[in-house]
């Protein structure tokens, strides 16, 4: 039986204005510190594409991964190699480097999108290509509902700050940024845009406090 805990791991607030929700930090981290079993057996949850995977479940899951030992983002080998690869178009190598990175951040938005460019090239299945964009739109999706990222109140949050990318042109479709700057005292990252039809205001906000407090340690 499931535990009714993540509505309570991740403790929404509601915000009737704006219909947003605020993450707790604390909590989550306490839940992957000290409730690692229930973490897990979220994590394979998702993994295996069980249906009834809720938007909160991702949120624990992303977010949560900020909280492990393998977080490592603008460090990671695999990450950086998975770069290279794409830009060469080598796709099959692409294909394994992002299959292995999976397997300790299986939310990695970069390994998600090179394993559709790459399962689609290869000539995978069907059902393969729409496993990866499920989970890749589905943390695109929990991001956006999250935040609007129209202010610091209310930004996109997000782990790493390759994310920001993908949220940008793949889900707010943004065609021409024009710059970004980081604020010190809120810890974000404000990226100037051309509005678009999907997203009408010349300014993302997103939250980058997770990554930042844990390249200063």
């Amino acid at each position: 039986m499931r535990k009714v805990f993540t509505s309570i791991a991740i403790m929404l607030t509601c915000i009737t204005a704006s219909s947003q929700v605020l993450l707790d930090y604390e909590t989550i981290e306490g839940i992957v510190k000290n409730e690692r079993q229930y973490f897990d057996d979220i994590v394979n949850i998702y993994k295996n594409d069980d249906p009834m995977i809720r938007v909160d479940d991702i949120a624990l899951i992303y977010y949560g991964q900020a909280f492990t030992d393998k977080y490592n983002p603008g460090n990671d080998e695999n990450e950086k190699r998975l770069k290279q690869l794409h830009d060469e178009g080598n796709h099959a190598e692409a294909y394994n480097t992002a299959k292995a990175i999976l397997e300790y951040n299986p939310v990695s938005l970069n390994a998600l999108f090179n394993l559709l460019v790459a399962s689609k090239a290869l000539g995978k299945s069907h059902e393969e290509f729409e496993s990866y964009a499920k989970k890749y739109q589905g943390i695109l999706g929990m991001i956006t509902q999250y935040g609007n990222g129209r202010s610091s109140d209310s930004p996109f949050k997000v782990i790493t700050p390759d994310d920001q990318n993908y949220v940008l042109f793949h889900e707010l479709e943004i065609q021409r940024e024009i710059s970004r700057e980081l604020d010190p005292e809120t810890l974000c990252n404000i990226i100037v845009v051309e509005p678009t039809d999907k997203y009408q205001a010349r300014r993302v906000y997103f939250d980058l406090s997770l990554f930042l407090k844990h390249v200063k340690k």
